[in-house]
């Protein structure tokens, strides 16, 4: 997997004001944990968010670390602000090139299902599978076939195939993606026999009066 480069500025401090002043400066509070240890740094917000829409979140990133030292990280984890939904900090993980690391990789479906077409109804169970390899063999993402799923079909971790170079991690029976029956709302429906009986029974005829029999 291509490395992606990303400039990255030591803090001496830390603090919650020290992170809103980041912050407002365009920067975000990011931390660097590996085996070299734990180290606090920060990352322009414009060149981060650029950088993470291109290649996502499980991409391998080369941090460019001001005193001269490179580190070749995977996004750990990230906070969003609750209200404006912008990253507000990151966590990166230091990998070591020749040592498995076991991450997440997208899954991303291919084709359209002949169950769809029928009016069935996808659903995705999974939108991430957790795998072990080295750190050039992880794949941008994994790739699902499901032209041939029919309405009530699914399809499950054990069903995957991938390089042999790639261990998956998750639960071999966690069901990927299903085909579902689509429901469909029926109109109650009113007995003929009923409405029939309604529909000829003739109106009550009014008794006369005594007056009227006289007339």
């Amino acid at each position: 997997m291509q490395g992606h480069v990303l400039e990255t500025k030591k803090r001496e401090k830390t603090g919650k004001e020290i992170a809103k002043k980041l912050r407002r400066e365009g920067y975000i509070p990011a931390v660097l944990y590996g085996h070299k240890g734990t180290r606090i740094l920060s990352v322009s917000e414009h060149d981060f968010r650029k950088l993470f829409e291109e290649i996502g979140e499980h991409s391998i990133i080369s941090l460019d670390i001001e005193d001269g030292a490179k580190a070749e990280v995977i996004v750990k984890g990230f906070q969003l602000d609750p209200v404006k939904r912008n990253i507000i900090h990151v966590d990166f993980f230091e990998i070591e090139r020749g040592k498995a690391l076991r991450t997440e990789v997208p899954i991303k479906l291919e084709g359209v299902s002949k169950g769809v077409k029928k009016g069935g109804i996808l659903e995705l169970f999974m939108r991430d599978l957790e795998i072990e390899c080295l750190p050039k063999d992880i794949p941008e993402n994994i790739m699902i076939n499901i032209e041939e799923l029919d309405v009530g079909d699914s399809f499950h971790v054990r069903d995957l195939r991938v390089d042999p170079k790639i261990e998956i991690v998750s639960n071999p029976e966690q069901v990927v993606v299903m085909i579902g029956t689509p429901t469909v709302i029926k109109a109650p429906v009113v007995e003929e026999e009923k409405v029939a009986e309604e529909v000829a029974e003739p109106a009550e005829a009014a008794t006369p009066t005594e007056q009227e029999k006289e007339e």
